[in-house]
């Protein structure tokens, strides 16, 4: 008997499952299933830029918060799998828990590295901003342009009653809406 059960486990195909994962560890539950022979991750990122205490800086976080898709053989490594450091549960909705194959292969074709690069949105041209560093700190604007030779954006601020053009560095600025 244990014969058999072995030839259906090796007999079974791989397929891909979705895991749900201690919160912000996404990442390690990913490198720690990545270590198991047999066992294939993909735990797409985004890098995006998030304000902070001493202006704004970019993060890589998982892409989707608290999940990674990880591929293998159910009846031989699910006990093993679901177990591991970090992973809380197996998803699944009713008797389903396979996410389609080609779920999973399109977006690891569209992720590059897999990991995503946000752009910085607060300086393109016609984002409303707000100025978090230096003499003009607080002040609304809206960008003009991107003067990408000097790693500047020009900004249209109102000033004591009047719109004045000012040149700055994009890291000293924010959209507005991201304001607290």
């Amino acid at each position: 008997m244990a014969e058999e059960s072995e030839d259906t486990n090796t007999k079974e195909p791989a397929e891909w499952f979705c895991l749900g994962t201690q919160t912000k560890r996404e990442h390690i539950a990913a490198a720690i299933l990545d270590r198991l022979d047999e066992v294939e991750v993909f735990c797409p990122r985004i890098s995006q830029i998030k304000k902070t205490r001493a202006g704004k800086k970019r993060f890589v976080e998982a892409m989707f918060p608290g999940y990674i898709f990880a591929k293998f053989q159910f009846h031989a490594h699910s006990r093993q799998v679901v177990h591991s450091q970090g992973i809380t549960r197996m998803v699944e909705l009713g008797q389903r828990r396979i996410i389609p194959k080609h779920v999973v292969e399109d977006l690891k074709a569209s992720l590059p590295e897999d990991v995503i690069e946000a752009p910085d949105l607060s300086i393109l041209p016609g984002a409303q901003i707000e100025v978090i560093t230096g003499s003009l700190k607080g002040l609304n604007g809206k960008v003009l342009a991107q003067m990408s030779a000097q790693n500047r954006i020009q900004i249209l601020l109102d000033f004591l009653g009047r719109e004045i053009k000012v040149s700055i560095a994009p890291d000293d600025v924010l959209l507005a809406r991201d304001i607290n």
